[in-house]
């Protein structure tokens, strides 16, 4: 299948490890130009060595927890790209803690890395798309935004907001072809699932093979999700192809959330 994704230009944060990465390489793949962004050049640096192909793909290190650093990005896809076709919000998790215990600076850094970041790209790149009559929207939450999880206070918190905020923005914009979509990893192998896991298994005092099958156990394929197989359903929502859906989020988790919608 033909995913219509050659030469479009898109813009994917986080994108140095992990899901960011896997997308940037199912896009890239396609045939569509990149400007790949995350905190850390040197991951970056790896990144683009690594891929090959007619397809640009450039690069900028931003902090999206830094309005100044956002801005930065901005004007770098600006003078590179002048405009983006797909932009994938992909944002890493805040620290976990507890409602009782979140302290309120941690709300703070919260919000403007997960909440703000998403606003402000998404403010300044929408109106190419609105004027272009074509632009997609996809930005990488969780399955805490359907099912909140146990001590990942910020996270549950603002990604629900997060989400409230992209289906009020995908209602705005449906009519000049212009879709906005989240898509929900459950259990994906990915640095942030070891760290988390890490954590958990230091407080269970089970082992580690003790904590992993318990872990796997609500997972009906009964393994971790691989970052490619993400990759692949964000692919699809970046395309032509998927002119149809938006306003939606889409779980990728082997089946682990257990509502019929």
């Amino acid at each position: 299948m033909d995913l219509g994704l050659s030469g479009k230009r898109a813009l994917v944060t986080g994108a140095s490890k992990g899901i960011g990465r896997a997308i940037v390489e199912a896009l890239h793949g396609e045939g569509a130009e990149i400007i790949a962004s995350s905190r850390e050049q040197s991951n970056l640096k790896k990144l683009s060595e690594s891929l090959k192909g007619k397809a640009r793909l450039l690069t900028h290190a931003a902090d999206l927890s830094d309005s100044e650093s956002r801005s930065g990005l901005i004007e770098f896809v600006r003078s590179e790209f002048e405009y983006i076709d797909i932009l994938v919000h992909n944002v890493g998790g805040p620290r976990p803690s507890d409602v009782r215990t979140t302290a309120a600076t941690d709300w703070e850094s919260g919000f403007e890395q997960l909440f703000a970041s998403v606003a402000q790209l998404n403010q300044a790149f929408l109106p190419s798309m609105i004027e272009k009559r074509f632009g997609r929207i996809i930005c990488v939450t969780s399955l805490s935004v359907l099912e909140p999880i146990a001590g990942l206070a910020v996270s549950n918190a603002i990604r629900a907001a997060v989400t409230g905020m992209l289906k009020t923005l995908a209602d705005e914009v449906a009519p000049f072809a212009v879709t906005v979509n989240c898509v929900a990893p459950g259990a994906i192998a990915t640095d942030r699932l070891n760290d988390l896991m890490a954590t958990r298994i230091a407080k269970s005092g089970q082992s580690k093979e003790e904590y992993q099958k318990e872990y796997l156990k609500p997972i009906p394929m009964g393994r971790l999700g691989e970052p490619h197989e993400f990759a692949s359903v964000v692919a699809f929502l970046a395309s032509t192809r998927a002119s149809y859906v938006t306003g939606s989020t889409i779980s990728v988790d082997g089946g682990k959330r257990r509502s019929t919608y």
